[in-house]
């Protein structure tokens, strides 16, 4: 339950600490007297914008606190511990709002982001404006309100997350296919270039090796004739070069005792008529081992035109750079295939998560056509008794597949909240046809069906803060005597803030807060807790108009039968 609000330099409030008890608290005043402050400041402490709003001193910040007391609720006290927020006792929830606008949240006096706020405003309090009247005629807030009396709110969570896991798998698949597309024209081109290169079965160096060998081919012949001819003229011939040699060598072995000179070069004669004589054996091996060969020179030169064409063709240098290339497209070409093949293990994934998608969809089908059934009865019992004895409540679930999309893409028949459309239908009166809210309740209807909606949903939530902001609006008389009794009994079970015009609402509280506008040396607002004397005279007020005696019986008299209503409803 809410259990203070501090409000510092908010609007016409200079200062304002308020405390609260339990059961159904007011806030009255004169038109314009400010009697939202309260409500709005929550609202603001909750996450609320707070664009245009000014300040009482321009100078100082606006600092704004509410404390709760936790209620039972597993999800809140779930939240409070994921973030480690001391909530034994009170919880005390604040914002600041500095001169240049910018806003600071705080949980239990430790800095939090605005989203921890508007996380635990659900989980705190169940917030209804007047606007709220037209909100009810959104079909997806019908739908909001049949899952949380259902108790279905955890399941659509859980369908929606995986919705949106799904639609986020969809967008990888075409963005995947997308990326394939482009990529077809060139990755056939890579796989063409890979044949070719794996086709001429290149190794590394062939191509100087395949050089040197086509140079030595080319001159076989020549190298050939040369061999012979320098072998002859070494050794074969008459009176070769190595006889000769021999010849000198014996005419200087008769003197090379006489002369140490002529000893040296009679021993140089020795080894170089040896040395020619082995030169004269390797040229002789040199004509065995080379060979003009025409048909392997016709082969060497295609083979380097081959890798020549290649390395001009890829606009490479060297055959190191070649099979880099080819090693390169290897890749790349494995890679698509991965590719591919993610793309087929994605769109199985996605078949597989729209099977169990529409699983979870036709569980929260049924589970709300059971509910719609329940609530429809239940609230039609509740606006019965508020002056709408004759209405008749139905609510209607239509499936999403009529989507003329769905034939071709099967997601369409399916939202973040699930395949189904809900509709309240509404009919004010016996022997009429029912129809959408939107189409035939008035303002004061709306009124009631709402009020109604909460008297329903209220027996099935843990404790929390219910503030009603003007929800009577457009409602008198009778009517407006049967809403606070369904207020009234209300508040038994959940605390009320609420803000009315109504008298009768007023009679049945258990705090009284009035406001009240001053214009001094600068306007502004006072709230204050009536005591009995005083709330007598504020619902006179509120009454006539004019506080007068007979205004004052008429609120006695309000008070006493108010009591005596809530008593016969506790019986």
């Amino acid at each position: 339950m809410l259990a203070e609000i501090y409000i510092r330099n908010y609007i016409l409030v200079p200062e304002l600490r308020i405390r609260f008890e339990s059961g159904l608290t007011v806030i009255t005043g004169e038109t314009g007297a400010g009697k939202s402050i309260l409500v709005g400041s929550v609202a603001l402490i909750f996450g609320d914008s707070a664009a245009g709003l000014e300040a009482y001193d321009p100078s100082s910040p606006i600092y704004l606190e509410t404390s709760f007391i936790p209620n039972q609720d597993p999800l809140l006290r779930e939240y409070l511990n994921q973030i480690n927020a001391d909530w034994e006792e009170e919880l005390v929830l604040a914002r600041e709002i500095s001169v240049n606008g910018k806003s600071s949240y705080f949980v239990g006096g430790r800095k939090v982001s605005a989203q921890v706020l508007k996380n635990l405003k659900p989980l705190l309090l169940d917030f209804h404006h007047q606007r709220d009247q037209q909100k009810l005629l959104s079909t997806a807030y019908q739908l909001e309100l049949l899952d949380r009396y259902a108790d279905s709110t955890g399941l659509c969570a859980d369908f929606a997350m995986a919705f949106k896991e799904l639609k986020s798998k969809q967008r990888q698949l075409q963005e995947m296919q997308k990326q394939e597309e482009m990529q077809q024209q060139r990755l056939e081109l890579y796989r063409y270039q890979y044949a070719e290169l794996e086709k001429a079965d290149i190794q590394a160096g062939e191509d100087t090796d395949l050089q040197q060998e086509f140079e030595l081919q080319s001159h076989g012949k020549e190298i050939q004739e040369l061999a012979l001819g320098m072998n002859l003229a070494l050794m074969e011939s008459e009176n070769s070069i190595v006889d000769q040699l021999g010849q000198f060598q014996a005419q200087l072995e008769h003197y090379r005792r006489l002369n140490p000179q002529i000893e040296d070069a009679a021993s140089l004669l020795v080894e170089a008529t040896e040395a020619l004589r082995n030169t004269a054996q390797t040229l002789s091996s040199l004509t065995d081992n080379i060979s003009f060969d025409p048909g392997r020179l016709s082969y060497l030169e295609s083979r380097l035109d081959t890798i020549n064409n290649l390395l001009y063709k890829h606009r490479v240098h060297n055959v190191e750079e070649l099979l880099q290339l080819f090693q390169k497209r290897q890749k790349e070409i494995a890679s698509a295939d991965d590719f591919q093949q993610q793309i087929i293990a994605l769109q199985e994934s996605i078949a597989i998560g729209m099977q169990e998608l529409a699983q979870k969809a036709d569980k929260l089908s049924a589970i709300r056509r059971t509910a719609a059934l329940a609530l429809a009865e239940e609230l039609q019992n509740s606006i019965r008794q508020l002056a709408l004895a004759q209405s008749s409540i139905q609510i209607r679930i239509d499936k999403n597949a009529a989507s003329e999309n769905v034939m071709t893409n099967a997601m369409a028949a399916f939202t973040e909240s699930g395949q189904d459309a809900v509709e309240i239908l509404f009919s004010a009166n016996s022997g009429s046809s029912l129809k959408p809210l939107a189409h035939v309740a008035s303002g004061g209807e709306l009124s009631r069906i709402l009020l109604g909606i909460k008297q329903v949903l209220s027996q099935r939530m843990y404790p929390k803060l219910l503030i009603l902001d003007e929800i009577d609006s457009g409602v008198g008389g009778k009517t407006a005597e049967l809403m606070a009794s369904a207020i009234a009994c209300i508040a038994q079970q959940h605390p009320i803030l609420c803000v009315t015009h109504l008298a009768q609402i007023a009679a049945y509280a258990n705090t009284h807060i009035a406001v009240e506008k001053k214009s001094e040396i600068k306007t502004s607002v006072t709230l204050s807790v009536l005591n009995p004397a005083e709330r007598i005279r504020e619902l006179a007020r509120m009454l006539s108009g004019n506080i007068t005696q007979h205004a004052l019986k008429h609120a006695e008299e309000l008070i006493i039968k108010q009591r005596k209503d809530l008593r016969e409803q506790n019986q």
